[in-house]
């Protein structure tokens, strides 16, 4: 298995020539510079990348980044041979003093809690989290970019200033902000919201809302509480709409919302959904050919995951249980013979 780590170590490589590459593995047969995250984060210097092994052992560290790092995973679900996954317990970024981790990007793990610690803390920017299973994500700051990830908790924008993109995700939970005022400039966009819990924008302000798919098989599942207004809504699939929890209203434009182009009571026709309360694996999200959210987006792309910018990436076949799962945008190592 020392093949498998020297591999990585030349492939990481190659996208950082002035960086130094560090390791890291919990697993005994398979070898790495550190055991922890946090060693190898204290030992980094900023720019430095981290690789972490998927291990059959789960990272139970709360790790604490305080300086700009490259942190690649070995993905959150593994089709390979060894079936592997990088489960880390915390990531926080709190920026204390001269210890910044603005420029830190995140991809090819499954985390508990994503957070840029507030207490104490100053503001942290330009932050990349993709490719990613999260519990829930807490951003403090501006320009921060979260893409093709699967969110199961809550996307808290409460301590954020400006310039946060959500995109192509699926979100499995409550989409929340806390905030009375909002933050500036959030655009949530080409993203799928399932059921779940029913409520999905939680005082969510000043945000724009495009091309995005809000599948709800109960007609008591609502989108909006009465905290959610002055928000705009363009371009978005839903198949009820309801503030708070008085009957659905089939529209967006409630609290002093804006809307255009939105198609509410609508099926979006997933190739193979059969349950929109809770996300599913083994699910086909792709859209069949005569739905009605394809090629509607304010873009000329379809709704949902698989149009925009970020087009969600396939780690297997549609069915498989691994199409949700991509691996970090790396070479790797699937399997392995001697």
């Amino acid at each position: 298995m020392k093949s498998f780590t020297t591999l990585l170590l030349i492939t990481v490589a190659a996208f950082s020539t002035h960086a130094t590459i560090r390791t890291v593995s919990n697993d005994p047969q398979n070898p790495a510079q550190f055991t922890t995250i946090q060693a190898a984060v204290n030992a980094a210097v900023a720019g430095d990348t981290i690789y972490v092994n998927a291990s059959n052992t789960i990272y139970s560290e709360n790790v604490s980044v305080t300086k700009r790092l490259v942190l690649i995973g070995g993905g959150y679900k593994s089709s390979s041979q060894l079936n592997f996954r990088t489960f880390v317990n915390r990531i926080d970024m709190p920026f204390l003093g001269s210890n910044n981790p603005s420029g830190t990007v995140i991809t090819g793990f499954e985390i508990g809690n994503v957070a840029s610690a507030t207490t104490g803390s100053l503001p942290i920017s330009n932050i990349r989290i993709f490719r990613n299973l999260i519990g829930s994500l807490n951003t403090y700051g501006s320009n921060w970019e979260i893409y093709n990830n699967i969110l199961t908790g809550t996307l808290n924008l409460t301590q954020s200033t400006a310039n946060i993109f959500v995109r192509n995700n699926i979100f499995t939970s409550t989409f929340i902000t806390g905030s009375s005022t909002g933050p500036t400039s959030i655009l949530i966009d080409h993203n799928i919201f399932l059921e779940s819990f029913g409520q999905v924008l939680n005082n969510l302000q000043n945000a724009t809302l495009t091309n995005n798919i809000f599948a709800f098989s109960s007609t008591s599942a609502f989108v909006i509480d009465g905290g959610t207004r002055l928000n705009t809504f363009n371009n978005n699939l839903c198949s009820t709409v309801s503030i708070s929890n008085v009957p659905p209203t089939n529209s967006f434009s409630s609290n002093a919302n804006l809307e255009s182009g939105n198609l509410v009571g609508v099926n979006p026709e997933f190739i193979n959904v059969p349950n929109f309360a809770n996300y599913d694996a083994n699910a086909n999200y792709r859209l069949q050919t005569g739905s009605p959210a394809r090629n509607a987006g304010t873009d000329g792309t379809d709704l949902g995951i698989y149009g925009g910018l970020y087009p969600f990436p396939s780690g297997g076949a549609p069915g498989s249980g691994f199409d949700t799962s991509a691996f970090p945008p790396i070479p790797q190592v699937t399997s392995l013979n001697i």
